[in-house]
């Protein structure tokens, strides 16, 4: 049992990428296992900062073999523009593959998903993701493998654009034309053919010799298809269950499930959030946190810690062991609350109410005295304020998981291991 899967226990924006880029210093390999380029991870390292949204958070570490699993759907242009950014910077990128069965986003995705947004939509990031994902279960998707097989690939276009170009005239959009996506899928196969590769055998075989696999999700609990505030999620399921279907593995070789949690918490996109704030208290988070999407820089909304939205992820995923992030963004706060129940009709709960209902709760708080200290220079729990250590000890006996990792800050050494 040599995987460990990390996955994001509120909306995401958790800070998966930096606890991710600590780990895979101790792995042989890092997968991607779920979602597109909808959402990014920041990564602070010696080569600088980095918003990573189609590879996976290992590349930094060129023994470490990274993998968009089979679960993954690749915008092959932003995926060359990002490995372009990371070569740049002299981040070496050919420890990086594909598996061949990953879905394609083509123009005709993303420009479906922008229009309906614009008609009202949930608050999508407009990058294609929910009309890919729809296209892969009603059989008319188009997948990186079949960029290796292009006179294949012009049949499959040659069926699925009529009915593409439909849909965009219903939004009163142009028709795309066939030569034109013909000629894109020959770039993308010369430059991206070679990354193509079935991962299934590589990962089994990896699995038997009993190497480290990491297996890296975007979003969290709160925003999967099944289990989170639906319909604001997204298109695929972003938990440890999901990430043996997306990599291929058996839940058999899972050793370990992170759950990455923000010492507050944050969203993007539309949906109900309970602990949202909007005062100076949610300001100032947002401020102090840089608190702006990854992938799109909106500013993300933020409030209080959820415990509620906690347990839904740990009950969902069996978590293990947490790792607790920007506790330092907490650090010049004098109070702070934690959401511990929701009164729902008069009647208090501390189960996950449905998603029309979650809009309507009030969330039941418990306050705390801030710290009042900086604490980003820490690295031994001793070392932390006593509040500080308090709100920590608060949020294992909420979850009942212990934590692992503590993030004082963005860099890779700003981390408390316990």
């Amino acid at each position: 049992m040599a995987c460990t899967v990390v996955v994001g226990a509120q909306f995401g924006d958790e800070g998966k990428g930096r606890i991710i880029d600590y780990l895979a210093a101790q792995a042989d390999f890092v997968v991607r296992f779920q979602g597109g380029n909808n959402a990014g991870h920041t990564v602070v390292n010696d080569f600088g900062t980095f918003r990573l949204h189609l590879v996976p958070s290992g590349i930094f570490y060129p023994r470490v073999v990274c993998i968009d699993g089979a679960g993954t759907v690749i915008d092959p242009s932003s995926l060359l523009e990002e490995i372009e950014t990371l070569e740049k910077a002299g981040v070496k990128t050919n420890n990086f593959w594909i598996d061949r069965r990953a879905h394609i986003v083509w123009p005709y995705h993303r420009l479906l998903d922008g229009a309906g947004e614009q008609k009202g939509g949930l608050g999508t990031t407009r990058r294609g993701i929910g009309p890919v994902y729809g296209d892969k279960a009603a059989y008319r998707g188009i997948r990186m493998g079949d960029l290796l097989h292009l006179d294949f690939l012009q049949t499959r276009l040659k069926g699925v654009l009529p009915l593409k170009n439909h849909e965009l005239a219903y939004y009163g959009l142009k028709p795309l034309q066939l030569e034109d996506l013909r000629r894109q899928a020959k770039e993308w196969s010369d430059k991206l053919g070679a990354r193509i590769v079935d991962s299934l055998p590589i990962l089994h075989e990896a699995l038997a010799k009993g190497r480290k696999v990491l297996l890296e999700g975007q979003l969290g609990a709160m925003r999967d298809l099944d289990w989170g505030i639906y319909p604001y999620s997204t298109a695929s399921s972003p938990t440890a269950g999901g990430a043996c279907a997306g990599a291929g593995v058996s839940p058999r070789s899972i050793e370990r499930i992170v759950g990455v949690v923000k010492a507050y918490t944050t969203a993007v996109g539309g949906g109900p959030f309970p602990t949202e704030l909007f005062d100076k208290d949610g300001d100032r988070l947002r401020e102090i946190g840089d608190e702006y999407g990854a992938t799109t820089q909106r500013p993300r909304r933020c409030g209080w810690l959820d415990a509620v939205i906690l347990r839904h992820a740990v009950a969902l995923n069996d978590i293990t062991s947490l790792a607790v992030t920007k506790l330092d963004v907490l650090d010049s706060l004098e109070k702070l609350k934690v959401c511990t129940a929701y009164r729902l009709d008069g009647k208090e709960t501390t189960e996950m109410p449905d998603t029309v209902d979650l809009g309507r709760v009030q969330p039941v708080y418990e306050e705390w005295a801030g710290w009042k200290k900086p604490t980003t220079s820490v690295r031994n729990w001793d070392d932390l304020p006593k509040a500080a250590q308090g709100y920590l000890k608060r949020i294992e006996e909420l979850t009942k998981v212990p934590i692992q990792y503590v993030s004082v800050g963005a860099e890779r050494e700003n981390i408390i291991i316990l």
